[in-house]
């Protein structure tokens, strides 16, 4: 068993704690904000669309968009290219150290089911619009 998820399993209290202060640290909240920093992580820079990373994820469109552009604001990713359409999606060249220790703890973390069972606990859920209905 990975160090990480004896780690979670034993020590769960504490682990918890680390792993809020790691999402604190690089400000994100909910768990669709996390999968698309996860996506663009392991991705490495990828020349894609809001669209396709959506298909590819399974989240909608609005989620994807509004996940990734609390992420550029958070200058954890840039996007380079037009609004709309096709851009280069990466991982902000210039985080802090204290922000690349989290990351690494957390996506490490996130490969183990302990470890996504825990963030899932500590993010928010992922909300799906409902369609409304006009009257």
């Amino acid at each position: 068993m990975p160090f990480y998820e004896t780690f979670i399993i034993e020590r769960g209290t504490d682990s918890e704690i680390l792993l809020h202060s790691c999402l604190e640290t690089i400000g994100v909240s909910s768990l669709s904000e996390w999968d698309m920093f996860v996506f663009v992580y392991r991705h490495g820079p990828c020349l894609t669309s809001t669209d396709r990373i959506a298909r590819l994820i399974g989240y909608e469109k609005t989620l994807v968009a509004a996940a990734l552009d609390h992420l550029e604001n958070r200058e954890l990713i840039e996007r380079v290219g037009p609004p709309q359409g096709t851009r280069i999606h990466r991982v902000f060249a210039s985080l802090i150290v204290e922000q690349r220790r989290c990351i690494r703890q957390l996506v490490g973390m996130s490969g183990s089911r302990a470890g996504r069972l825990l963030l899932m606990k500590l993010l928010m859920p992922i909300q799906i619009e409902s369609p409304t209905k006009n009257n």
